[in-house]
């Protein structure tokens, strides 16, 4: 969560939709506060600014990332952070549930299973979507590091049957979340979204295992950190999203995405027509 006091506003981020592009924004234009952080973590501002890009452990739930705290898990552990929710301005963005779950799966794979390069349409993806179906059944609100980028949009929008937040715009139109707020704060922001996940080409497969026996055992670390990008953005890699929608992740897996977000799609759909009236508003 972002907090900008001067302008009364608050951005709740719902992990894999763009948290990072709107805070490297708002924090050129907007002054940030992480009090609200500070006074439920029971450290300074600087500590609760550290903390938000951290795993800390909070009594009663654990090790968690306070970034990303969906609002029954803010309401019942954070006081101070959830009255700085409810007194404010605030917004979320969107993004249609299974592409967010695709992504969220590659995270997974990558961040904890060490698999960064691994493409889309690998028999691995297929099982661990299935693992992590297994884990969220029937599992009520929940706040694990592991798990938390598969936790439902509209918990980050509503609580207890009530909306909490005021705005809410689909990822694919970010810029009417500017628009919004250049009408409700008189801030003026460009949301530059380039986190896009690159996977090797498939004849590019035979050539992993050496690059990476390069990179661990021969490449100084500044080195390795200094080409790692011109790597990835090499011929030899190509864009992953844009194929998530093709590949088919098995029939039981797919339904749990349908039944188990079937509110976000609700939510999403609503984001887009939200965000089309503020358009039409804008052109007349």
């Amino acid at each position: 969560m972002l907090h900008c006091p001067a302008e009364n506003l608050v951005f709740l981020h719902v992990p894999k939709n763009a948290g990072k592009s709107v805070r490297h924004a708002l924090s050129r234009h907007a002054a940030l506060s992480w009090s609200f952080l500070a006074s439920d973590l029971g450290v300074n501002e600087v500590r609760a600014e550290r903390a938000m890009d951290e795993e800390v452990e909070v009594h009663g739930l654990g090790i968690v990332k306070p970034a990303h705290l969906p609002l029954p898990i803010i309401a019942g552990h954070f006081p101070q952070t959830w009255a700085t929710i409810r007194s404010a301005r605030s917004f979320i963005l969107t993004r249609p549930p299974r592409d967010r779950f695709f992504s969220a799966l590659m995270q997974r794979l990558g961040e904890f299973a060490d698999m960064r390069s691994i493409r889309a349409d690998d028999f691995r993806v297929r099982q661990e979507a299935e693992h992590v179906c297994a884990w969220l059944d029937g599992r009520d609100d929940f706040a694990d590091v592991e798990y938390i980028h598969f936790s439902r949009q509209v918990d980050y929008a509503d609580h207890g049957g009530e909306r909490i937040v005021s705005a809410l715009f689909p990822l694919e139109h970010i810029g009417s979340a500017a628009r919004w707020l250049a009408i409700e704060t008189g801030l003026h922001l460009e949301f530059a979204h380039d986190h896009v996940r690159r996977e090797p080409r498939k004849w590019a497969g035979a050539l992993q295992p050496a690059a990476r026996m390069v990179g661990r055992r021969v490449l100084p670390l500044a080195l390795k950190k200094a080409i790692y990008p011109l790597w990835r953005n090499s011929g030899i890699f190509a864009d992953a999203a844009g194929r998530y929608d093709l590949i088919d992740l098995g029939p039981d897996v797919e339904r749990f995405i349908s039944d188990y977000y079937a509110a976000d799609v609700r939510l999403h759909a609503e984001a887009v027509a939200f965000a089309e009236r503020l358009e039409i508003r804008s052109v007349a």
